[in-house]
């Protein structure tokens, strides 16, 4: 028996959870956030009930570390699709047009993404644009593929839930799974919050942005660790959009991305704002974004966009990206920045392997 605490619920955490109660069937595991994705507000940073979510990995062509981690998540994410509808995982054509004035930023070269030439590319039927299908005065490019949506509250809701079914009571000694609402200062506080009142043998720390608030995490750790802010709209999807469609534009801080949801909903974004935590959201932000849309896109219908919502998160960045290893009896996993949702099964894959490491001589 292991007794495991998760310091927080966002989708890395949840994923996290999820799995170490899969692998191990006597594994009891606590999962300790100030949120949860059922809440109908939070009162600290909590990006993935408002994140867009989709897979489109932004790992380089020598980053094979996040390239293992991405190919883990796509193959999970089309296994839900077809077998767990209910998880809210809907499949999408993928399709990427990149500007002329991208195209000169980036010399003059054509850019694909490091999938278009393994196997993922030949399961997802990877293939370039002919020239027919795009505003040759606006693209140069373009690439499409069978990629997805997700619909973050519903998707949160599911893993919680799996955990449940894990567990197998919701409640009592055979519980395996707990929620248990607080927040630490420390790490080493977490080791005592485990649901069984017994201390815990191994914390997995899934706390992304709010790790940089941790006193006994490394103070060269805590400097990594930076905001980027994402801002979207929720619209009702009138426009005839139905496939996620991404416009590479020469800015290094904004772009423009569609992910239509299968509600009749659509994600309009979007910003890219380093160290940016504001919430508030100058008028002319939005009128860029959505104006790109009738500029680049004029094929679908624009007018009268009804807007349900502005939403404004904040990525967990980390210098140096990805920290998953182990210390002693904590497992950190975190810095993953917007690719939460699309390397969540991957960072959690080796998560497991670091947990099972964790005998009864490791120090803290």
């Amino acid at each position: 028996m292991t007794r495991i605490v998760v310091v927080g619920s966002g989708v890395v955490g949840i994923t996290n959870a999820y799995c170490l109660l899969k692998k191990d069937p006597s594994n009891e595991v606590t999962i300790v956030s100030q949120n949860f994705p059922t809440d109908f507000e939070f009162k600290k940073v909590y990006t993935s009930p408002i994140a867009g979510a989709n897979w489109a990995s932004f790992a380089t062509p020598e980053d094979k570390f996040v390239q293992e981690i991405d190919t883990v998540g796509y193959y999970k994410f089309q296994d839900l699709i077809k077998n767990r509808p209910e998880a809210g995982v809907t499949a999408r054509k993928d399709i990427n047009y990149v500007t002329k004035e991208k195209f000169a930023k980036d010399g003059h070269a054509k850019k694909f993404p490091w999938f278009a030439y393994g196997q993922i590319g030949t399961d997802c039927g990877f293939r370039e644009l002919d020239a027919s299908e795009f505003d040759n005065n606006k693209f140069e490019y373009g690439f499409e593929y069978d990629g997805l949506v997700i619909r973050t509250s519903y998707y949160m809701t599911f893993l919680i839930n799996e955990c449940w079914r894990l567990s197998g009571a919701s409640e009592g000694p055979k519980a395996r799974f707990s929620l248990r609402r607080g927040s630490v200062k420390k790490l080493s506080e977490a080791f005592d919050l485990h649901a069984s009142g017994r201390r815990a043998d191994v914390i997995v720390n899934c706390t992304g942005l709010l790790a940089r608030e941790l006193e006994d995490l490394e103070p060269e750790e805590r400097s990594k660790i930076y905001p980027v802010r994402g801002v979207v709209y929720v619209v009702k999807n009138t426009t005839g959009v139905k496939k996620v469609t991404i416009v590479e534009i020469d800015k290094e801080d904004e772009s423009l991305y569609l992910m239509p949801r299968r509600e009749g909903e659509m994600i309009i974004g979007g910003c890219f704002q380093k160290n940016e935590e504001s919430r508030y959201v100058d008028p002319s932000l939005r009128e860029r974004i959505l104006g790109r849309c009738s500029y680049y896109l004029p094929q679908f219908n624009w007018k009268n966009l009804e807007i349900v919502r502005e939403q404004v998160g904040f990525r967990p960045y980390r210098e140096g990206g990805y920290r998953i290893e182990r210390k002693g009896r904590i497992v950190h996993c975190y810095g993953t920045g917007g690719a939460g949702y699309q390397s969540s099964w991957g960072c959690a894959e080796k998560v497991l392997k670091l947990v099972s490491q964790v005998g009864s001589g490791s120090k803290l």
